[in-house]
C-alpha cells in the first residue's frame, strides 16, 4: 500500500510538470549543519549571513508531525533567453516558477491540492532543499554547491513535509559528489573569489549575495569584481563542463519578452521609483522596496564594469540623485572612469 501511494505521487508530480521527484524520510539534515558550522569558522565576518540558514536543518521543529518529505524538480534550462539578458541576471531569476503567471506556478499548487486531498497535512519548503534533493537520489553535489541533475544544475527543488509514512529512497552516498577529481573551473572562474575551496562559499563576497541583499554599498574592490551581473550570477554554472549543452530554448517564459525593454541598464538607471515597485519590484522581489536604491547602484557599477562610453554621461547626470547611496555610487564612478 505504502509503496503504490507512493508511486502515485511520483506519478502526479509528473503530470503536473515536474521533471524528478523522490522521497524520504522527515530527519534532521546533520549533514547540512555541520557544514554550516564549517562556514561560519572559516569565514566569521559572515556568521550573520548564515546563522539563520541553520533552522533549514530540522524538518520536524517546523512540522513535528511530518513523516516524509516529498522533493519535487523543475528545470529551468528549456527556456528561450533574451538577447543580453544573461550577462546581466542569473537565469533561475528570469525563469522563476513561483511567478503567478507561470505554468510551474499552477503546477505547484495543485500538486499541494493533490497531496491534501489524499489527506495529507503539508508544510511546503523550509528545509534545505538540495540535500533532500541529494538524499532522495535526484541528483549530486558540484563543487559549487550546486545540485547536479540529469538536466545540470539549471533546475528549482521544492518540497513538502507530510505527515503520511511513505515509501523512501534510498540515498547512495557514492554518488554525492558528481564533479571530475581534478576539475575545479567553477573556483578558478568565480569573480569575487566567493567560492574559494571545493563544496564551500563565503556568502558574504557571493555578487548573488551582494547585488540583492546589500544594505550597504560593496566595497571598490568588490564592485570591479562583480562585472556587469544586476541579479543574481551564473558564473559558476555557466563554466562547468557538467552544465556544456544542457541549455535547450524549447520554449518562451510567459511575459518575459514584455519585460526586455525595461531591463537594460539605462533604463533601469533612469528609471522612476513608481515604475521600479510596480514593474520590476514584482518580479524581481529579492531587492526589496527599501532598497530600490541598489537597482541603480547596481545599474551604474554594471555601466562602470561594462567598459561601454555611451554610460558615461548618464552617470554623470546621477551624480546630482536625490538619495545619497546612488550619488556616493555615481561621484565614485565618474572619479574612476577610464575611457575606453
Amino acid at each position: 500500500m505504502q509503496e503504490d501511494f507512493s508511486t502515485k505521487i511520483k506519478k502526479k508530480a509528473f503530470e503536473l510538470g515536474y521533471d524528478l521527484c523522490g522521497i524520504i524520510e522527515a530527519n534532521s539534515f546533520k549533514e547540512y549543519s555541520k557544514y554550516l558550522n564549517m562556514r561560519v569558522e572559516k569565514f566569521p565576518s559572515s556568521t550573520h549571513l548564515y546563522k539563520n540558514l541553520f533552522n533549514l536543518a530540522e524538518p520536524l521543529e517546523k512540522a513535528d508531525w511530518g513523516k516524509s518529505i516529498i522533493v519535487c524538480i523543475r528545470r529551468y534550462n528549456k527556456y528561450k533567453i533574451p538577447k543580453n539578458l544573461s550577462k546581466f541576471f542569473g537565469k533561475v531569476y528570469l525563469f522563476d516558477g513561483r511567478l503567478p503567471n507561470s505554468k510551474e506556478y499552477f503546477g505547484n499548487i495543485l500538486f499541494t491540492e493533490y497531496l491534501k486531498e489524499k489527506g495529507m497535512k503539508t508544510y511546503e519548503d523550509g528545509i534545505t532543499a538540495r540535500w533532500a534533493a541529494v538524499k532522495a537520489g535526484l541528483g549530486s553535489f558540484g563543487k559549487n554547491n550546486f545540485v547536479y541533475t540529469k538536466f545540470g544544475s539549471f533546475v528549482w527543488i521544492d518540497t513538502w513535509i507530510v505527515d503520511f509514512k511513505l515509501k523512501y529512497d534510498k540515498e547512495n552516498p557514492s554518488e554525492m559528489d558528481s564533479c571530475p577529481e581534478n576539475c575545479h573551473k567553477c573556483i578558478e572562474a568565480c569573480p569575487t573569489k566567493a567560492l574559494c575551496e571545493e563544496y564551500t562559499m563565503d556568502r558574504g563576497s557571493c555578487i548573488a549575495q551582494l547585488s540583492f541583499f546589500s544594505s550597504e554599498l560593496p566595497s571598490k574592490e568588490l564592485r570591479d569584481r562583480m562585472g556587469t551581473w544586476m541579479y543574481g550570477c551564473d558564473v559558476c554554472q555557466n563554466v562547468c563542463p557538467m552544465n556544456k549543452g544542457k541549455w535547450s530554448e524549447e520554449e518562451d517564459f510567459p511575459g518575459l519578452d514584455d519585460m526586455v525593454s525595461f531591463l537594460s541598464l539605462e533604463q533601469i538607471l533612469t528609471m522612476d521609483e513608481n515604475t521600479l515597485l510596480n514593474i520590476i519590484y514584482p518580479r524581481f522581489s529579492y531587492i526589496s522596496k527599501d532598497r530600490i536604491w541598489l537597482w541603480k547602484c547596481n545599474a551604474i557599477r554594471a555601466m562602470v564594469n561594462s567598459r561601454d562610453n555611451r554610460y558615461y554621461d548618464l552617470i554623470k547626470d546621477a551624480c546630482k540623485d536625490d538619495n545619497a547611496k546612488i550619488k556616493a555610487m555615481a561621484i565614485s564612478a565618474c572619479k574612476h572612469w577610464i575611457k575606453c
